[in-house]
C-alpha cells in the first residue's frame, strides 16, 4: 500500500525540514511548502491526504492559504491539522473557522502529533501506525 501524503505548510524552512524528516521516518510521503500561492498550487498538483499547516496571527499568509485551500475542488475535503503557538490568542473556534479539523499547540510532542494525524486518517496501516 502506498504511503499517505502529508503536506507541510510552514513559513520556516527549518520547521518544514524537521517535520519532514520525522514524518518520513515513520513512513509518510511528505511535500513541503511555504504559505501562499506556492502552497495552493502544490496542493492542487500533489493532492495530499492531510495538510499540516502552521497558523500564525490573523491576516497572515497562512489564513489566506487555508481559506484558498478550502475553495479548491481537489483539496476541499482534505483534513487540515493547524499547528500554532497562539493557543491562548486563537481559540479552537477561530482555527476551525479556517477549515482546520484539528489543531496542535507548538511546540508539540511527536507522539501527540502522530496520534492526531492517525485520528484524521483512520484508514492508515503499516509503518505509520507502529510509530
Amino acid at each position: 500500500m502506498a504511503a499517505h501524503t502529508i503536506m507541510i505548510i510552514d513559513e520556516a524552512r527549518e520547521h518544514r525540514d524537521i517535520l519532514s524528516r520525522l514524518l518520513r521516518a515513520v513512513g509518510y510521503r511528505v511535500v513541503e511548502s511555504d504559505p501562499g500561492e506556492n502552497a495552493i498550487g502544490r496542493a492542487e498538483i500533489e493532492a495530499p491526504d492531510l495538510i499540516l499547516m502552521s497558523i500564525s496571527l490573523p491576516g497572515q499568509p497562512a489564513w489566506e492559504t487555508a481559506r484558498a485551500l478550502r475553495s479548491l475542488p481537489g483539496v476541499r475535503h482534505t483534513p487540515i491539522l493547524g499547528a500554532t503557538t497562539l493557543t491562548t490568542l486563537l481559540p479552537p473556534s477561530h482555527l476551525r473557522s479556517l477549515g482546520c479539523e484539528d489543531y496542535i499547540a507548538k511546540p508539540f510532542d511527536l507522539d501527540d502529533l502522530l496520534s492526531r494525524i492517525r485520528a484524521l486518517l483512520p484508514e492508515m496501516v503499516g509503518a505509520a501506525l507502529a510509530a
